[in-house]
């Protein structure tokens, strides 16, 4: 049943061991099963991965993603294949970009996500409605095209090949073709590129000229560059005086003369590496820049090459307050003690980008862990560390010796202070598996954001029963709220009133992948946004009330109960006798995941058992604003806080036309807050 639709990804790849050659290859890197995708569904989809795609900052990752793949993996159909979930943001966009609109109810049509493991268009797949391909190996400019009965098309094509002739006339067809619209001065990809990932399906067209590859960076050059002025010229003789003098006070006198610094700046930037008698100069180029980008430092390797006390000493000469976002990526000379003095020295950051460099997960995750402080103001940490679907290595439960037992516990007990999202419910009469994402670090605001535009998906009754069933069965809902990132760039688009929040959805930032599960199984720590949703055509018994609740726990009774759980169960062990207080193997049946730990189940007891009652608060959102605040994090704004109240039906907001209000979202009590928290039945 279905109308079953497949997307593959393909992208130039270096082919590993291909010693010293650096040519890239095409490749299939991830493919996507939908079960219900036709008609103009394949079209609008495509058109919302680009929108993401071309986002700047997403752009960036996928660029990192791509790039660390190199030298990595074979050419199609050979040794080392890529594995499943290899391009983990790379596939978490396409997944929200094809099974997720929250404006537009056709499309949230689909039980479960499915990414394909193989990545052959022939191999095992069953097929309705055609295929689409996308090549990604320049995200600011994709190129696509669908198959459709073995015939290589456009989106005019696909969307003629699925209409009767009559079809022309009728508001379907309307509909289509203003996604064709959005497509048309998109690249295509022609079956020349096709046949080098497939040439057992695809033979190359002579007649078809492949189209070369568009590099973003010569294009902006050829597009903004001119010829040089005589005042140009001069300036660039007076850097290389300056620097092979060694003397750069020369240039400091003209920086304040008008639309000097900007030249000045380009023509240092330009030489890669500047000595240290350069750096007063490049904070004031820096300064400038700041005032007209709305905050953001730019200090990547393909700028400049510096050293860890060259990026200290010219971050303090600019205004701190004005810092929003800083840019190391590429820098291979950093440590954490920088990465911890600019945290403190920029009040106001909001994004620090560490792609490329020498900080590794561990170090990341370290400072998560131990200086979680640091990261109470930021709302976005772009890093490869924070971009997987897997949580860090679960420790053994228990360790062969005793003496180690405390060590073990300081693990297990020490997890990120981050976010954590489980979603449960009912549609119709079926309980649905729990949905779990987490973060290891968060910002109110941010947080607040993300629940706020699902949540208010879902409260908003639209003209299709359906919508809410699929949109809660699909199990997105938390990823998706907590993958949302904070835009420091200006939108992309220039929206109307009416379309603004719309625009700002399609065009979002994507900043992190939310792992798959928790950082913090224990749940020492950190915050639990708990939601139990109830679909409206829910019914029978089990109808009541969607209920939500903002969870904590006394992380010190959390933290003492664990140590004693460990305490009495390594003793039983030792003595033989069966393990009467299971509480790690309950926590997580009731999270629904033994499945997704099973390599963990080695160390994890079999026996059933009752667990002890530990306290935990529950709030509501301005509870939840009033605690983290005296956790010393910012407060969400009064904003924020209402628009989250409007979403969950605690204040009136506008409804489509001739749609009745939606019951508004309930607070959940102790008791059924109990269940959401492990070590707490």
């Amino acid at each position: 049943m279905g109308r079953r639709h497949q997307v593959f990804l393909i992208a130039r790849l270096i082919p590993a061991s291909s010693g010293k050659q650096t040519q890239a290859r095409y490749r299939c890197i991830a493919g996507l099963h939908h079960q219900w995708c036709y008609g103009y569904l394949p079209i609008s989809a495509t058109r919302r991965f680009f929108n993401l795609l071309k986002n700047p900052d997403n752009a960036e990752i996928v660029r990192d993603e791509i790039r660390r793949a190199h030298g990595r993996y074979g050419r199609q159909g050979q040794d080392p294949e890529i594995p499943d979930m290899a391009f983990p943001y790379i596939q978490m966009l396409l997944t929200q970009a094809f099974y997720l609109d929250i404006n537009d109810p056709d499309v949230v049509q689909i039980i479960v996500p499915g990414l394909l493991t193989y990545r052959d268009p022939l191999d095992n797949t069953e097929n309705d409605d055609g295929y689409t391909f996308i090549d990604i190996t320049n995200p600011s400019y994709p190129a696509y095209c669908f198959e459709v009965e073995g015939v290589i098309v456009d989106a005019d094509g696909y969307i003629r090949g699925d209409c009767r002739e009559d079809d022309e006339k009728d508001q379907r067809f309307k509909d289509a073709q203003r996604h064709i619209d959005s497509l048309k001065d998109e690249k295509l990809v022609t079956v020349n590129v096709l046949s080098k990932v497939w040439p057992q399906y695809y033979r190359v067209d002579d007649d078809c000229e492949e189209p070369a590859m568009r590099d973003q960076s010569l294009t902006e050059s050829l597009t903004t560059t001119a010829l040089p002025t005589l005042a140009d010229l001069a300036l660039r003789q007076v850097v290389q005086h300056c620097v092979d003098d060694d003397n750069f006070e020369p240039l400091e006198a003209l920086t304040d003369m008008p639309g000097k610094l900007e030249l000045i700046g380009s023509h240092l930037f330009a030489r890669k590496t500047l000595p240290g008698s350069a750096y007063a100069v490049v904070a004031r180029v820096l300064q400038g820049e700041l005032l007209k980008n709305g905050g953001m430092i730019d200090l990547t390797s393909s700028r400049v090459t510096m050293s860890t006390n060259a990026i200290r000493s010219m971050v303090s000469l600019v205004s701190s307050e004005v810092v929003k976002s800083i840019n190391l990526s590429g820098q291979n000379v950093l440590t954490t003690e920088i990465i911890v003095n600019l945290l403190t020295s920029f009040p106001n950051l909001i994004r620090m980008t560490l792609l490329d460099t020498n900080i590794t997960n561990d170090q990341i995750m370290d400072l998560l862990c131990t200086q979680p402080k640091l990261f109470y103001r930021v709302h976005d940490i772009i890093h490869p560390a924070l971009l997987s679907f897997s949580p860090p290595p679960l420790p053994n439960i228990l360790p062969d010796n005793h003496e180690d037992l405390h060590l073990h516990h300081q693990r297990l007990a020490s997890g990120p202070h981050g976010f954590t999202i489980m979603q449960t419910g009912i549609i119709r009469s079926l309980s649905i598996k729990p949905a779990i994402a987490s973060l290891p670090f968060f910002h109110p605001d941010k947080i607040l954001r993300g629940l706020t535009a699902c949540l208010d998906a879902l409260q908003t009754v639209i003209d299709y029963d359906l919508f809410q069933d699929y949109f809660v069965e699909n199990r997105l809902l938390p990823s998706v709220a907590l993958s949302v990132g904070t835009p420091i760039r200006s939108q992309l688009v220039e929206p109307s009133k009416d379309s603004e929040e719309r625009l700002r959805w399609l065009h979002r930032s994507v900043s992190t992948v939310p792992v798959i599960g928790t950082y913090d199984d224990c749940q020492c720590h950190g915050w639990l946004f708990a939601l139990d949703y109830h679909t409206p055509q829910s019914y029978g018994p089990s109808r009541q009330e969607s209920s939500y609740a903002f969870i904590k726990v006394d992380e010190e009774a959390q933290s003492a109960a664990l140590l004693e759980w460990m305490e009495t169960a390594w003793n039983e062990r030792a003595e033989g006798r069966e393990i009467s207080l299971p509480i790690p193997k309950l926590m997580l049946q009731k999270r629904g995941m033994l499945k997704e730990y099973k390599d963990r189940s080695t160390v994890i007891p079999e026996t059933e058992g009752v667990t002890s009652a530990y306290p935990f608060k529950v709030y509501d959102v301005r509870g939840f604003a009033d605690a983290v605040e005296k956790e010393g994090r910012p407060r969400p704004s009064e904003e924020v806080i209402a628009s989250f109240e409007a979403a969950i039906g605690l204040k009136e907001q506008p409804m489509p036309k001739g749609c009745p209000p939606t019951k508004p979202m309930v607070l959940m009590d102790l008791e059924e807050a109990k269940d959401f928290i492990p070590l707490a039945s």
